[in-house]
């Protein structure tokens, strides 16, 4: 019992990480996305106003992306009426457990996996 045991639990131990680092990766991404969409939702209705916080309201919309580093690009300046306003959402997601890091066990790792989010919006409509 004692052998199957520790023959397995290694195993069990690797499924069981890269399912929580899947989640992960899942998450972060459909928050970079919302997060990209709602910029650009805001930047395309309040285009006309003097104080565009593009990057504020997009940080706002996901919070679950605190303490990542997101950071946030627009070409809001240059929205006029029939035009397209394009956010996006960037991050170096780490590794939550460190065990796919790159060089453990001296193999390549994914961590730390860039990761983006794209939102595009008309202007003024």
């Amino acid at each position: 019992m004692a052998i199957e045991m520790a023959i397995l639990l290694p195993m069990l131990l690797l499924i069981l990480i890269g399912i929580i680092e899947f989640g992960r990766v899942l998450n972060v991404q459909v928050s970079l996305t919302q997060a990209a969409r709602e910029g650009a939702r805001y930047a395309a209705v309040h285009y006309q106003d003097g104080a565009l916080d593009v990057s504020g309201t997009a940080l706002a919309a996901a919070p679950s992306l605190n303490g990542l580093g997101v950071t946030v690009s627009d070409n809001a300046a240059s929205c006029s009426p029939g035009s397209n306003v394009t956010v996006t959402t960037s991050v170096a997601l780490p590794s939550m457990s460190g065990f796919l890091d790159a060089g453990f066990f001296g193999a390549p790792g994914i961590f730390p996996m860039n990761m983006s989010g794209v939102g595009v919006m008309r202007c003024g409509g």
